[in-house]
């Protein structure tokens, strides 16, 4: 994580030329214009309907560093599956965790393998189906889309089309960065950075919800129950965030930064095959992808509801 740390000064960027505003969509189109032509031009970006990254991620649990391997499908205009397998307790328990979005579906999918014998683990519940819960993760998922293909791609998603203004000029001490403020329905909005020198997407930043992953483990006694029978439901156990019976800590609207680098053509279009993200101003977690393909054809259930 200590290569990306450099960037995280940048979240102390001041920003002038507030005034540059006057010049309206005309400054951000020709930004967005340099951007699109830096990272492969408007005809291949065009063709662009769907991207494929695989690769391992790195994140920090509590005073924990965990590791895995993250598979990010996206597919425009409307569909994305993000799935994680990390092993958070290093006890080789694995947690396989599906999150996404199919138009108005929400795609969400927790699973535990190989567990020890007597090990039961506890992740968060799926929102139920038509409550406010789950329409809020749907939201928050269509959000996470559009972030994710306009930095990637330079592209405003038709499940929610974004309008692009002109934010001025950054400055921190690793030099200048110009700066689009990007905005859409439902209130989304976020800050990309442009990389004064070689036009590339170098962060965007965002208000939102901390990332969390919470593991509850508990060691049930006693021999499994018989065939047909029932066995009552295992009281909560030691976890990140408190201890037995704990509720989560009601979630916290943190500033939330994704930086970029590692740009690697892939079919005539520049990708960043490092991502990290940083809450609050520390490097939570990392994505490091060793493929990334364009327009893939993905399997018949990729973006069905499990």
């Amino acid at each position: 994580m200590e290569r990306v740390l450099t960037f995280l000064l940048a979240l102390a960027m001041t920003l002038g030329g507030y005034a540059a505003r006057v010049e309206g969509d005309a400054k951000a189109a020709e930004l967005l214009a340099q951007a699109r032509a830096a990272i492969g031009g408007d005809k291949p970006l065009g063709k662009v309907q769907a991207v494929s990254c695989v690769g391992s991620i790195q994140r920090s649990i509590g005073d924990r560093q965990v590791s895995g391997e993250l598979t990010l499908d996206l597919q425009l205009p409307d569909k994305m599956l993000r799935t994680e397998s990390i092993s958070p307790m290093g006890d080789g328990a694995l947690v396989i965790n599906e999150q996404g979005l199919n138009g108005d579906v929400l795609l969400r999918n927790t699973r535990v393998t190989n567990a020890p014998p007597g090990m039961f683990l506890r992740t968060p519940p799926v929102p139920p189906p038509g409550s406010d819960a789950e329409a809020q993760a749907i939201r928050n998922s269509r959000a996470e889309l559009a972030r994710l293909a306009v930095s990637l791609l330079l592209a405003s998603p038709g499940s929610l089309p974004l309008e692009f203004v002109y934010g001025g000029e950054a400055e921190s001490p690793d030099g200048k960065a110009d700066v689009l403020d990007v905005k859409g329905a439902g209130s989304f909005a976020a800050r990309l950075f442009f990389d004064k020198e070689t036009h590339r997407p170098l962060m965007l930043g965002y208000r939102g919800v901390s990332p969390r992953m919470i593991v509850q483990t508990q060691r049930v006694q006693g021999p499994p129950p018989a065939r047909g029978g029932s066995q009552p439901e295992p009281p909560a156990g030691r976890g990140d965030h408190g201890g037995p019976g704990a509720e989560p800590p009601v979630p916290e609207i943190v500033d939330i930064t994704m930086f970029f680098d590692d740009y690697r053509a892939v079919d005539g279009v520049m990708l960043p095959h490092h991502i990290s993200r940083a809450v609050g101003g520390e490097t939570t977690e990392e994505w490091t992808f060793k493929t990334i393909k364009v327009n893939p054809t993905f399997k018949p259930d990729t973006f069905s509801k499990r």
